[in-house]
């Protein structure tokens, strides 16, 4: 699929994630589900400036 922002043409890059779905109780009679990634583990980017200040 091509996508298309600003008149740039670009194409979507899409992460391969697994997901386990996990039932956490019911609700008004229907179950409630959520969906669990067991890898779900984001780097931290180093040198990230907000307004002057250096996140952690």
């Amino acid at each position: 699929m091509s996508l298309k922002y600003r008149g740039v043409d670009y194409e979507p890059a899409n992460a391969q994630v697994n997901v386990s779905e996990e039932v956490i109780g019911r609700y008004r009679g229907a179950v409630a589900t959520r969906h669990v990634a067991p890898q779900a583990h984001a780097a931290h980017p180093q040198g990230l400036k907000y307004r002057g200040a250096t996140v952690r």
